[in-house]
């Protein structure tokens, strides 16, 4: 270490963040950009977790998310070839956890099937427990029930850049193949309160949809015929253009839009 600055060694494991980045730089991506009241919501939330019937709101809006999702399926289909795409019935999600990894901190993912069929409390069981789970190697990298031994991902992260892509072109090349390994739906939560108002923009996706939880503050909004302050998240959906068109995208927002504020 120089005087005036230090080195770190980032986390083995954010290799595969940006081998993701690079397996995504062609996909000709389309924004949402949305200003969602959760007033309701965040009340509907800690309800049921008072009740013991749910998780945290980031649990809620993954089941929000999950329901919507099933509502309007190509939103998160698979491209397969030149012309087809694979619709699934399920939807599988994947959750980015911040964990300590190694000399840092590294976000691992966490994958919720099913999240249609589960109830939010079952949810933020398995977010709760991906928090907790114990990291002992590189198979701990994916978090709940890795679908790779951990040889693999020793392996995966041992070798060059442009195997380790070429690695993920095979593993995501296969719509069932990919599905049971990484998910079809990707939900990051950046959000929290404060003053800080804004959208996050995921630029590079391995799913074709991407739904990123920004920040929340509170706001001005027409209640009726009333102007009162209520809780606004920022809220950002991204599709890959080229496996889905703006009118199935456009359906989709406003179901979860309507869901989340109803």
């Amino acid at each position: 270490m120089k005087r005036g600055r230090s080195i770190v060694t980032f986390p083995s494991s954010r290799l595969a963040t940006v081998d993701l980045g690079r397996y995504g730089r062609d996909r000709h991506t389309m924004f949402g950009l949305l200003e969602v009241d959760v007033t309701l919501a965040r009340q509907s939330a800690r309800l049921l977790r008072r009740s013991g019937r749910g998780g945290s709101f980031t649990a809620w809006m993954v089941k929000a998310v999950a329901d919507s999702v099933a509502r309007h399926r190509e939103v998160h289909a698979v491209a397969v070839g030149r012309r087809k795409v694979v619709l699934f019935d399920s939807v599988d999600i994947a959750l980015p956890v911040e964990r300590a990894v190694e000399s840092g901190r590294a976000p691992l993912p966490v994958l919720i099937r099913q999240a249609e069929s589960r109830s939010v409390a079952e949810i933020g069981e398995a977010i709760d427990a991906a928090t907790r789970q114990q990291l002992a190697d590189e198979r701990s990298y994916v978090l709940g029930s890795p679908t790779l031994s951990g040889a693999a991902m020793k392996l995966y992260y041992r070798l060059p850049g442009p195997l380790r892509l070429l690695a993920w072109r095979v593993l995501l090349g296969n719509a069932e193949r990919a599905k049971r390994h990484s998910g079809t739906v990707t939900v990051t939560t950046v959000g929290g309160s404060g003053r800080t108002a804004g959208w996050i923009l995921p630029t590079r996706s391995m799913h074709n949809l991407h739904v990123s939880l920004g920040p929340i503050t509170r706001k001005p909004r027409v209640v009726g015929d009333r102007i009162v302050a209520r809780e606004i998240m920022h809220l950002t959906v991204a599709f890959d253009h080229d496996v889905v068109d703006g009118v199935p995208a456009r359906r989709f927002m406003e179901d979860l839009v309507a869901h989340v504020e109803r």
